[in-house]
C-alpha cells in the first residue's frame, strides 16, 4: 500500500514538472472514480462526462501550484467540486436523474448478481441497486458528496476534507448523517429482505 503512495506521488511530481504520459496514467486511474462522483451531483450522464473531463483539463493546467503530492486526489476532487458549484449557479442544473446515468454508474460501483442466482436473483440485485442509488439522491448535497466519496471511491476523511474545503470533524459529520439517513430511506426495504431471507 506504502508503495502504491509513493509510486502514485511519484506520478504527481513528474505531471508536475510537465510529463504528460504520468498525468495521462493519473488521469486513467482517477478518472471512472471523478466521473462517478460528479454524475452522483449533477444527475446526468452527458453533464458528468463534460465536467469529468474539465476536471483534468483544469488541474493539468493548475499542477504547478499544487504544494503536495500526496495532496493530489483530493486537491482534484476540490476542483470538481467548484465545477459542480458553479454548474448550479449557474442556473442550468438539472435535477432529474436518468434511468441510463444511473444503469451506467450502477454497473460500476455495484457487486453483479452471482452467476448461480438466475433472473430472479439479479432482478434482487438491480431492485436493491436502484433503492440504494435512490436513497443516495435523496441526501443533502454535502451529505451525498461524502458518502460517494468515502463509500464509493474510497477517499479518506482527509481527501474529503480538502476536497470540500472543510474540516475533518465536518466530514466525519456528514459522514454519519448520510449513513443515518441512507438507514432511515433504506429500512422498510431492508426491513422486508431480512423478512424473505427469515421464511
Amino acid at each position: 500500500m506504502d508503495g502504491d503512495r509513493v509510486e502514485f506521488e511519484q506520478l504527481v511530481r513528474q505531471a508536475r514538472a510537465g510529463d504528460v504520459g504520468a498525468f495521462e496514467r493519473l488521469y486513467r486511474s482517477l478518472e471512472s472514480g471523478v466521473h462517478s462522483y460528479l454524475l452522483s451531483q449533477v444527475r446526468e450522464a452527458e453533464l458528468a462526462v463534460d465536467l469529468t473531463q474539465e476536471t483534468f483539463v483544469r488541474a493539468w493546467a493548475s499542477l504547478g501550484r499544487l504544494r503536495s503530492p500526496g495532496a493530489f486526489r483530493g486537491w482534484l476532487y476540490r476542483i470538481a467540486t467548484n465545477l459542480v458549484r458553479d454548474h448550479v449557479k449557474s442556473g442550468r442544473a438539472k435535477l432529474e436523474v436518468t434511468e441510463a446515468a444511473l444503469a451506467g454508474e450502477e454497473g460500476q460501483t455495484s457487486e453483479p448478481a452471482a452467476s448461480g442466482d438466475g433472473p430472479e436473483g439479479a432482478a434482487m440485485a438491480a431492485e436493491l441497486r436502484s433503492a440504494v442509488w435512490s436513497a443516495i439522491e435523496q441526501l443533502a448535497p454535502p451529505q451525498r458528496a461524502a458518502v460517494v466519496m468515502h463509500h464509493l471511491e474510497g477517499m479518506s476523511v482527509q481527501e474529503i476534507a480538502r476536497a470540500q474545503g472543510v474540516r475533518p470533524g465536518t466530514v466525519l459529520s456528514r459522514l454519519a448523517r448520510g449513513r443515518e439517513a441512507l438507514r432511515r430511506l433504506l429500512g422498510p426495504y431492508v426491513e422486508g429482505q431480512d423478512e424473505a431471507e427469515g421464511m
